[in-house]
């Protein structure tokens, strides 16, 4: 555990802007497992203002390969998150449907009735 305090503590301050900003996203992909997407909708907004904040800045030339791996990290996560979205709006459009159809079906039966 000291190791890793230790790791931590090493790290310059662009380096733990740019693990912070990895963190934050794997929260938002656990926010949008678990359906919470008015809390992930929120972080990615904290995450925009952080990146803006991080790139202010120019990469060094030493930095960037770090840099490159995290933005590759970071869009792999939000492409999962995406998706995510993607098939809970496809879930909630057939729910939709299907209550208009039962509504739909009600309306029959009471106009046969």
């Amino acid at each position: 555990m000291n190791n890793i305090k230790n790791i931590s503590t090493a790290l310059t301050a662009r380096q733990q802007s740019l693990q912070a900003l990895v963190e934050l996203t794997e929260y938002i992909r656990e926010l949008a497992e678990s359906n919470d997407w008015l809390a992930a909708l929120s972080e990615q907004r904290r995450r925009r203002v952080l990146m803006d904040e991080f790139f202010a800045t120019p990469c060094s030339p030493a930095e960037s390969s770090d840099v490159a791996s995290a933005i590759e990290n970071i869009l792999a996560v939000d492409q999962l998150v995406s998706e995510m979205l993607y098939r809970q709006r496809g879930s909630l459009a057939h729910e939709a449907n299907q209550s208009c159809r039962n509504i739909r079906n009600v309306g029959r039966y009471l106009s046969n009735s």
